[in-house]
């Protein structure tokens, strides 16, 4: 009887302790932030719960940035008390305190180097599509991770590379000069041979590597006048005096805007624009009105003929920039308008979530992107 006592005892302790973190898992609101994460160095990863501690007033939280993409000697180092984060917060390059990180970032063009340490979220950071990024379509590699960084506009942390426009007044209508630039380093055949046809109709200056006829942007760095400047400021000052500036992306991936707009927004330029329809959610406020899309024409040579019109008529044509003295307008409760304008810095923010626990997902899913075609632009080989 006496063992049987014991054991009623043992028995009824141990509920009371279960029942006791059952209650504490739901106070703390727990049950559904547990992180599930793959881990990379199995040959045959099993999902596994991590606990994590959330909601404490006095942790500091570190998140260390490790790929070497931007080279070996890379530095960074930032740190937000909270006067500037609502939590204290820390980001670094410095991979030796991989031990007591809170989170890991990669640069999708580093997908080798993983972080040695699973049991802290994984943060996948990328600006470039998948087209020239496969890693971004393995579903095996995204499925390590818990967080995206990325220039996708429904990312955990949307980070485009696409930047807040300077309301820098253009260079007046009848000073310009040019009509058309171009400059691209990279000749995606598509939008390099709808280029081509655009030129049988209208003059393009391309500055760039592709279809090459004028001078000026010879090299990534271009030196003059003693001072050396980098190859897209370059780009900025001349397209200040053209009317118009080709920003055609180098894929139509959804959401794949790059800094090509920011250039010729700052420059006074009107962007001539190459991309998909989701262009329209990085034109918030009076930027709506502020490029001409490719899209809305049938052919180069309909374009070409609007193009043509447009630069002959200045009131039509300063439409396109009444951003520049209007300013942006209401731009806030966008998606754009918020990373332009955040109530915190980006990294404050992933410090924040972690301490939230709200950055924790199931893996992320592959992204795709079919490569950009020929007949998705109107157009033939050699037309």
């Amino acid at each position: 009887m006496k063992t049987n006592s014991f054991g009623f005892k043992f028995l009824l302790s141990v509920m009371f302790v279960i029942l006791v973190l059952l209650w504490q898992l739901q106070n703390n609101n727990l049950s559904n932030r547990n992180i599930s994460i793959y881990k990379p160095a199995m040959k045959n990863p099993q999902r596994r719960k991590v606990n994590y501690t959330l909601h404490s007033p006095t942790k500091s939280w570190l998140i260390i940035y490790w790929s070497t993409f931007f080279g070996k000697g890379t530095h960074l180092r930032k740190s937000w008390k909270k006067d500037k984060c609502p939590v204290p917060c820390e980001v670094t390059s410095d991979i030796s305190r991989a031990d007591k990180a809170d989170a890991f970032v990669v640069h999708a063009r580093d997908p080798h180097m993983l972080p040695p340490i699973e049991s802290v979220p994984w943060i996948l950071q990328t600006r470039e599509n998948p087209v020239y990024t496969p890693c971004l379509t393995n579903a095996s590699f995204m499925s390590k991770f818990n967080v995206l960084k990325s220039y996708r506009l429904d990312s955990d942390f949307p980070d485009p590379s696409i930047l807040l426009p300077e309301l820098t007044p253009p260079i007046p209508f009848k000073d310009k000069t040019g009509l058309i630039m171009a400059a691209f380093t990279h000749c995606e055949p598509v939008r390099t041979e709808y280029m081509r046809q655009l030129m049988k109709f209208v003059q393009v200056d391309s500055y760039g590597a592709c279809l090459k006829n004028a001078k000026g942007l010879e090299a990534k760095y271009f030196k003059g006048n003693g001072t050396t400047f980098m190859f897209k400021q370059r780009k900025t000052e001349l397209a200040r005096n053209y009317k118009f500036t080709l920003v055609f992306f180098n894929q139509d991936c959804d959401y794949f805007v790059d800094d090509q707009l920011t250039h010729a927004w700052n420059a006074g330029s009107v962007p001539v624009v190459m991309s998909t329809d989701q262009l329209n959610e990085f034109l918030p406020g009076n930027l709506k009105h502020s490029v001409i899309k490719v899209r809305d024409f049938k052919s180069p040579k309909h374009l070409a003929d609007y193009l043509k019109r447009l630069s002959n008529n200045e009131n039509k044509y300063s439409k396109y920039l009444e951003w520049k003295w209007k300013g942006y307008g209401n731009i806030a409760g966008t998606v754009i308008g918020d990373f332009w304008k955040p109530k915190y810095l980006l990294y404050c923010q992933v410090c924040v979530a972690l301490s939230q626990g709200q950055v924790y997902k199931d893996g992320l899913k592959p992204m795709s992107c079919k490569t950009r075609t020929f007949e998705d632009w109107g157009i033939t080989k050699g037309g």
